[in-house]
């Protein structure tokens, strides 16, 4: 073979070799940095409006309202555990979510704080990061990757 045949096989080797590179690049850091979410999908779902007068404004379930888990929801509890965990009191199936994500902590019958529990991806309530405990009221959105979720009623 000529030189020049085999300068060019190694010319094509290294750039498939970049391009491999990148890829795996790119891999690596959509899993640690995730993917954009347009705002239009963090449309706030609104709380339910017709609240009877004799019924109690204190939430009475945590529940998921859109993502992959539409329709789970556990019953209120003094604290509730956000995450992939088994040991989570409410687990969810999203690959942008931490095993201990996010907890979600009573103060009073009405008073909820979030406190995101260093994710990797971070919590949202109505669109806005939470960096430290954050009040929750009925009908506000929490977003944990791809999940939305909300107390109520």
């Amino acid at each position: 073979m000529s030189d020049l045949i085999i300068a060019a096989i190694k010319v094509a080797f290294l750039a498939l070799l970049w391009l491999f590179i990148l890829a795996i690049a790119n891999t690596v850091r959509t899993d640690m940095f995730g993917k954009r979410v347009p705002a239009s999908s963090l449309t706030a779902i609104p709380a339910d409006r017709g609240r009877g007068k004799g019924r109690s404004k204190s939430p009475t379930r945590f529940a998921i309202t859109a993502g992959p888990q539409q329709g789970t929801a556990v019953p209120v509890a003094p604290t509730i555990n956000l995450g992939r965990a088994a040991d989570s009191t409410l687990l969810l199936d999203d690959d942008y979510a931490s095993a201990r994500h996010a907890q979600l902590v009573q103060q009073d019958s009405n008073t909820w704080l979030i406190s995101d529990l260093r994710s990797t991806n971070g919590t949202y309530v109505n669109g806005r990061l939470v960096t430290e405990p954050t009040k929750v009221t009925v009908g506000d959105v929490v977003r944990i990757g791809k999940t939305l979720m909300r107390l109520e009623i």
